[in-house]
Parts: C-alpha cells; sequence; structure tokens
C-alpha cells in the first residue's frame, strides 16, 4: 500500500548539506541532488525517505531515480513507497550523530510548455519551466543552495497556483550568474520540511521537445541453425514544443534553409546511432506511405528525415528495423545448453527524446519456455503469450510483452534480459513437422493427379 507524507517520520535524520542543480539542456529536466544527511535519532538509521515535489504536477511524470553513495561510490536502487516518495535503504546502519553523504538524479518529463505558445517559423522558442524554489524534502536542511544550467539566458517569473500553499517564513532566494549557471544560495539557516515556494524559469531553448507517445520495440529470436535476430521499432512521434503561428509554408523553409540548421524548434531530422555491436544491416525505414528515402548514414550515424519538419503538436509515425548477427545478443548458460540468456538495450541510442510509453516485445523460438525477464527500471507489467510468423507450424513464437513508462534517453545505455529454455529437440520436432506438412501437401498433390476426372459418354 503507497504511503503519504503524513506517515514519514521527520524527526530521525536531519540534512545537513542539500545542493540541487536542476539541468534544463534538454528537452525534459534533469535534477541533481547532492545531500549530506545526519542521524538525529538515538537509534542506527538504514532507511532515508526522498521525496519529489519540483512542478508539483511533475510527479507522477517521473522518469527514474538513481542513488550512489559518494565515499563507497556505490550504486543503490530506491524503492518507491509512494507517489514521489522513495526509500533510500543503505548498506551499513549509520549510527547516531554520524553522517552519510549521498547524490540523487533523476528526471521528470511533459512538464516543459513553450511561452509563448506559437511563434513564427524564423522566431527563437522560449520555455517555462515550473520549479519549486526549496527542496520538498521530508527533513529540516541546515544548508541548502539551488543551481540553474542548460541555456543561454533566463529570467525568473512569479507563479500562483490555487491548491499550493507557499510555506512561510521563509529566508528570500535571489538568483545569480554564476559560471554559466543561474544560482541560488546558499541559504545558511533551519528550513523546515516540506519547504514550497513556486516558481517559473523562462528560458531559451532553440531545439525540438521531441516526445515519442508510443514505441513499439521487438526482437525476433530464432531458433537453432540461423544467426541472425531481427530487430523493428515503430514510432509515433511528436513535438512539443512550440507551434506555428500562421500556416506552414514549404517555400519559406526551403527558403530560411531550417532543415540545415541543429538550433532550430522543429524535428527536421532523427539520428540513429550504430556501435560495434548492432551495426544496421540491412535496415529499412518505412510510414504509412511507403518506404522513407530520406535518409543516409554518415558517421556511425543512420541519419532519417521525416516527410515533413515536425513543429509543436505535429504527429508523424515511422518503422525502422534492421538485422544483427545473434552472437552479439545471445547466448547460453554455461552450465546448461538449452537455456539461453539473450541482452539487448532498453532504447535506440537516440539522443534528446524521450517516451511515455514503451513497449519491448521479445519472440522467442516456437517451442521455448520462458523463465524470466529482468531489467533496471521497474515495468508496469510483463505479459506471455504467443504470435504466429512465417514458418511456425503449431503455437507460433512465445511473445514477452514488457510495458514501460515515461522513460528518456538517459537510460539507453542500459541493457534488459530475457532468459528461455529452448532444446534442440525442439528444433528437430518443428523440423520434422513442416517435413510432414510438405510430405502431406506432395502425397495430396500426387493422389490427386492420379484421379480420373474426365467424363466418358456412353
Amino acid at each position: 500500500m503507497d504511503i503519504n507524507v503524513d506517515a514519514i517520520d521527520s524527526t530521525i535524520w536531519e540534512n545537513v548539506h542539500y545542493y540541487r542543480n536542476v539541468d534544463l539542456s534538454g528537452p525534459y529536466i534533469k535534477e541533481f541532488d547532492l545531500i549530506e544527511a545526519k542521524n538525529t535519532s538515538p537509534e542506527p538509521q538504514d532507511t532515508y525517505v526522498f521525496t519529489i515535489n519540483d512542478g508539483f504536477d511533475s510527479v507522477p511524470n517521473i522518469s527514474y531515480i538513481g542513488v550512489t553513495v559518494m565515499d563507497l561510490k556505490l550504486e543503490l536502487y530506491p524503492f518507491k513507497l509512494g507517489q514521489g516518495i522513495y526509500a533510500i535503504k543503505f548498506t551499513a546502519p549509520i549510527a547516531p550523530g554520524s553522517t552519510v553523504e549521498f547524490k540523487t538524479r533523476y528526471a521528470y518529463t511533459n512538464t516543459l510548455v513553450p511561452f509563448p505558445e506559437k511563434i513564427n517559423m524564423d522566431e527563437s522558442q522560449s520555455l517555462l519551466a515550473k520549479i519549486n524554489k526549496y527542496a520538498y524534502s521530508p527533513y529540516v536542511i541546515s544548508d541548502y543552495s539551488l543551481a540553474f544550467t542548460g541555456f543561454p539566458k533566463a529570467q525568473e517569473m512569479e507563479l500562483q497556483f490555487t491548491n499550493v500553499t507557499v510555506s512561510p517564513n521563509l529566508p528570500a532566494l535571489k538568483g545569480r550568474v554564476e559560471s554559466e549557471a543561474l544560482v541560488y544560495g546558499p541559504v545558511v539557516s533551519t528550513i523546515q520540511p516540506y519547504a514550497v515556494v513556486p516558481m517559473g524559469l523562462l528560458y531559451d531553448h532553440a531545439r525540438p521537445l521531441t516526445r515519442v507517445i508510443n514505441l513499439e520495440r521487438s526482437f525476433w529470436l530464432p531458433g537453432s541453425g540461423v544467426d541472425v535476430v531481427l530487430t523493428e521499432e515503430y514510432y509515433e512521434l511528436t513535438n512539443n514544443g512550440a507551434q506555428l503561428k500562421s500556416g506552414y509554408s514549404r517555400g519559406d523553409w526551403m527558403k530560411g534553409r531550417y532543415d540545415l540548421i541543429r538550433e532550430h524548434f522543429a524535428i527536421s531530422q532523427l539520428e540513429f546511432p550504430e556501435n560495434p555491436a548492432a551495426t544496421f544491416e540491412d535496415y529499412y525505414i518505412t510510414d504509412k506511405v511507403g518506404k522513407v528515402s530520406s535518409h543516409h548514414p554518415a558517421q556511425g550515424h543512420i541519419i532519417m528525415q521525416p516527410r515533413f519538419p515536425l513543429f509543436g503538436g505535429w504527429k508523424y509515425n515511422f518503422t525502422l528495423g534492421w538485422s544483427n548477427k545473434m552472437e552479439h545478443f545471445v547466448h547460453t548458460m554455461h552450465n546448461d545448453d538449452n537455456v539461453y540468456i539473450a541482452k539487448f538495450p532498453m532504447l535506440n541510442g537516440l539522443r534528446e527524446i524521450y517516451y511515455d510509453d514503451v513497449y519491448l516485445n521479445f519472440y522467442l523460438p516456437e517451442g521455448s519456455e520462458f523463465i524470466s525477464f529482468h531489467a533496471p527500471v521497474v515495468s508496469e507489467d510483463v505479459t506471455v503469450g504467443a504470435e504466429a510468423s512465417y514458418l511456425d507450424v503449431s503455437d507460433g513464437h512465445v511473445k514477452v510483452r514488457v510495458h514501460f513508462r515515461n522513460l528518456c534517453d538517459s537510460l539507453s545505455l542500459l541493457d534488459v534480459y530475457v532468459k528461455y529454455r529452448y532444446s534442440a529437440s525442439s528444433y528437430r520436432y518443428k523440423l520434422l513437422k513442416i517435413a510432414g506438412f510438405v510430405f502431406t501437401g506432395l502425397a495430396s498433390y500426387y493422389a490427386l493427379g492420379l484421379l480420373n476426372l474426365s467424363i466418358e459418354q456412353n
């Protein structure tokens, strides 16, 4: 059962230092918090509760959260307790009066909005980020700082929320430019738990807000005797950036040569990176119209141009497919040649992009047995079914379908694992069954040839 903030004991920790860094360089918000926490209870403590409320409507859009213990350089995996509430469990209890320093990193999507909403093709785009000026922590903070990075210029705006109560008696925070960052603080004062001061930051952002509404990422794993894995990705893409104030003119677009300008708020191309273990062999790109010809390889990437530039609110869907050697992704267990481990990247390596819904589809060989699935990010659900394909003779491929929500390009380096059992006898059985069907067909054809269907008159 989810808990709420009222169930958190705020007396057992003190945030001796709390430093926030908010990165606004991409199409979504990334935040890094450096925290030194002191155990103020009389008992050892091994669990710290971390709460998120930066933008007030952003909590449902949290993409991921990771924690690193600084002294040990140890990665921890927080677990969710409730909406925007996570538990960080240390490997050893922290003694009373002792401190622990750790770094949290997380991202939240679908919270940036263009301001103004509509602009002309030759104008610059500005975005509005809604942020809590203080840290929404369940524990007292004694030293607090906030920094914004990733933009050329910005200005602060006051925001009013009807459902948000501003915390009283907080020290004033005024920003200053320091080392290409907008810095607030430090404030050396006692800041009570759950401090809330809404603020807006209006800043220049020339790049599009590339958002994938739906991604179907499918891997077809063959049986014995075939060394090729087929990968196919279906994208439903949109741009969350500024809309056009007036209608689209292809002549104006070509005249301004905006397709050659990387710093523009329309999506004019996508760059799919290759790597030595996963090159795009025999790749193809199609959309609802047919084959997309506006693509080419360049510097280890496949550069793909949509049929039209995508301004704010415009949508486009397409399919990218390719093949790779199976040996790069699938290996047998050292103690059992019939058990396989398949390892694939969670996402393609596209940069400056985020995803609402991602579905990973693993098509295991016909006759195989699914054992387990593992990912470093918690999935919404995992379902196992079947789907018939070419030369499937009975139940078809075993289909493992995994659903994720709110993913972003920062997770593209993570891998997912599928474990399954597939014996050589299953492959031979399939071959015999195919041979049986072929033999039956040929025998039927031969038997039909022996029939005399002519009509004789007496």
